[in-house]
């Protein structure tokens, strides 16, 4: 806990613009504007929201969506998407060429209490969460509801947060009694000794508490928070701990957020696509070029994937793909040599790519540019948690009917399954392994259905050396160890 106190008296070192440069600005230029909104202080926007303004609390807020989006300035720790992408090379699913940039979390080498990218995942979470908890308690509860929305979506922000670091630090299963993570309320209060019940129910009032709140905003863009990414995140909570008609209820108002489109091949790099319910844009002036999730991620760009760090899928998942998907088009069919332009308009790229390559994530226009972005929640992720939630209530055929809605969109020649109980709910999380492949939700869909990890299930795929692992779903090699800086500074 000391540690997450000497995070949270550093917030200034994060934030040291003047907020009297801020109050020169207008509301409208904060909309879309957070490059220099995460330099702005706790202190200064309390200082305006006591003055009956709001404009500190935007800039706040505006504060943490851009760490959510740029984290911190190594190679693997751009925010969020580093985390999910981290993340899904601890799945069965994914897998890379070579050790080299995420490869530690490929062969399960970061777990260690000692590890960098663990001490990046613990440390950027409580950021977010020191950043929330200065907004959350800086006002007070009878507050202008225009004031108050800041403070419901801190109450999502620091509800993320824990989500994660729940998941990482402690294993899905585990009782509600077990010792887990410190909470964190801000201003140095907290409990160092929280149990995972006890961060649970934290989540779920959070976001409880944000849903209600955020109901009738109205939110001017896809990279700010409202009711529906609420819903999102608490449709993910009761899918993870097995709340199936909560789970139900939230994921039918997050699945109808936009559209599905039946074109697959966009590459998942702009906001304005119709299943995007929430991310962030990447500008030219924002983009952390090489340090970024399309520089690890698109396979025609210049970056660590198209040199020769390849992100492949399971051969075994592959596989099952049906012919007629058109999912089957976000991995390479073959061995290509050089000079392939795989999508229109694209750049020519010069290195091989193996069968299997990821080709879902492709980063516009093409070399040297890496203005893709942000993607965190999609709303296909959501008819299939839908799906899921009806058949673990033997609610078989409305599942059967909201996978037809979601795989018509994805297989033309997808028919209505007949299938029930087990082999349904089986069939439902084939299509989330392979609709979410590289989304962030592989290997915590592992852990919540007590699925351990098998690299030696006969997959054709390239398998870094060293990460051919088998691992039981409970081992404690499946959940990271709390930093050594963090244990130092309890103790």
């Amino acid at each position: 806990m000391k540690q997450i106190k000497f995070l949270n008296m550093q917030l200034d070192k994060y934030f040291v613009l003047l907020m009297t440069t801020v109050l020169f600005i207008s509301c409208a230029d904060f909309d879309r504007n957070f490059e220099d909104e995460r330099y702005l202080s706790v202190s200064h926007a309390e200082a305006n929201a006591s003055a009956g303004g709001t404009i500190g609390l935007q800039a706040l807020d505006g504060a943490i969506l851009s760490y959510l989006r740029d984290g911190e300035s190594g190679t693997r720790e751009f925010g969020l998407k580093a985390v999910d992408l981290g993340m899904d090379l601890r799945s069965n699913d994914m897998d890379m060429s070579r050790n080299t940039h995420f490869g530690s979390y490929n062969n399960y080498d970061n777990i260690i209490l000692t590890s960098g990218n663990n001490e990046f995942m613990w440390e950027f979470f409580y950021k977010v969460i020191n950043n929330a908890n200065g907004i959350i308690n800086t006002i007070p509860d009878d507050s202008p509801q225009e004031a108050l929305n800041f403070k419901y979506k801190s109450y999502t922000y620091r509800a993320i947060a824990y989500f994660y670091l729940i998941r990482i630090y402690q294993h899905t299963k585990a009782d509600d009694s077990t010792i887990a993570i410190p909470i964190d309320f801000g201003d140095f209060v907290g409990q160092e000794k929280s149990t995972v019940g006890e961060v649970k129910q934290l989540i779920l009032d959070d976001l409880t508490l944000a849903y209600n709140g955020l109901e009738t905003y109205s939110r001017p863009s896809k990279q700010e928070v409202d009711a529906n990414v609420v819903a999102a995140y608490l449709a993910r909570y009761h899918l993870t701990y097995e709340n199936w008609a909560e789970a139900e209820k939230y994921a039918d108002i997050a699945m109808k957020v936009g559209g599905v489109s039946s074109d697959v091949t966009h590459g998942f790099d702009e906001l304005s696509l119709s299943e995007v319910i929430w991310g962030s844009e990447v500008t030219a002036a924002t983009s952390e070029v090489y340090a970024s999730f399309f520089s690890h991620m698109s396979q025609i760009n210049d970056g660590y994937s198209g040199w020769n760090h390849f992100k492949t899928v399971n051969s075994n998942l592959y596989d099952m793909i049906p012919a007629t998907d058109k999912r089957l088009l976000w991995f390479a069919d073959k061995d290509y040599g050089s000079g392939v332009e795989f999508f229109p308009g694209t750049w020519t790229h010069y290195n091989i790519t193996p069968k299997y390559t990821s080709l879902k994530y492709i980063c516009q226009p093409g070399p040297g540019t890496f203005i893709g972005d942000y993607i965190y929640l999609r709303n296909t992720e959501f008819y299939l948690t839908k799906a899921e939630a009806l058949a673990r209530q033997s609610k078989d055929g409305e599942a059967q009917q909201v996978l037809f809605d979601l795989n018509t969109n994805r297989d033309p020649s997808y028919t209505l399954s007949t299938n029930s109980g087990q082999s349904l709910i089986d069939e439902i999380l084939m299509y989330r392994r392979v609709e979410l492949w590289g989304d962030g939700v592989s290997s915590f869909d592992m852990a919540r259905n007590s699925i351990g990890l098998n690299r030696q299930d006969g997959r054709l795929n390239l398998v870094m050396p060293g990460a051919d692992l088998q691992i039981p779903a409970l081992d404690v090699k499946m959940i990271y160890q709390i930093p050594l800086a963090e244990v130092d500074a309890s103790n």
